[in-house]
């Protein structure tokens, strides 16, 4: 007797193979439609806004997000890219939350070593020590070599982590452009706060 030919639920095999196919390949397209789909609640500055200042960034864009995961819980998120030239630093204090008491980003300019390009990238975080990935060397205390960073790269980022009672804040810096001729380099900026909703 042949498989398909075998009766399930008073319909042939093949015909309830074939429906559960359906409903599968359904779900699966609907799945991948979801995670495509623009984010709620995300919000972006126009590039270019005036800068602070003691800012002398160049080009900026700003990202906001908030997503509240229950009545008690929120993540919130600030992504900004800066675009710096040699020599120049970008005050960056707006976006630590407030758990900071000093975030700034200074670029030294372009070196190379190994036949590669690095950013030579200063953070201060306030007091605060930095870590960074396997492909970023590091020059002294929050004193970085980095290379481009390819997107989801955390081996090319500087790093910071810390915890304080309702919350929990994690930043990342990493060099999503460098141009060695134009001595400028644009610098991607992450900071994620899990924290208790107010």
């Amino acid at each position: 007797m042949n498989f398909f030919d075998a009766t399930l639920f008073g319909f042939a095999a093949w015909q309830v193979f074939a429906a559960v196919a359906l409903v599968l390949g359904i779900t699966l397209l609907l799945m991948i439609k979801g995670r495509k789909a623009p984010r709620r609640g995300a919000k972006r500055k126009a590039p270019g806004r005036a800068a602070d200042a003691d800012d002398d960034s160049g080009a900026v864009q700003d990202f906001m997000s908030t997503v509240r995961l229950s009545d008690t819980q929120r993540i919130d998120r600030l992504h900004r890219v800066v675009t710096l030239a040699a020599g120049e630093k970008a005050d960056l204090k707006d976006m630590s939350f407030g758990r900071l008491p000093k975030f700034s980003v200074s670029f030294g300019g372009v070196e190379q070593a190994r036949g590669q390009d690095f950013a030579h990238i200063k953070i201060e975080l306030g007091g605060a020590s930095a870590d960074c990935g396997a492909s970023v060397r590091e020059l002294g205390d929050n004193d970085f070599l980095v290379p481009r960073a390819t997107p989801d790269d955390q081996r090319c980022s500087i790093l910071y982590m810390s915890g304080k009672g309702d919350a929990i804040s994690f930043l990342q810096v990493k060099v999503q452009k460098l141009d060695a001729v134009e001595r400028s380099a644009s610098i991607d900026v992450l900071h994620v706060r899990g924290r208790q909703a107010a």
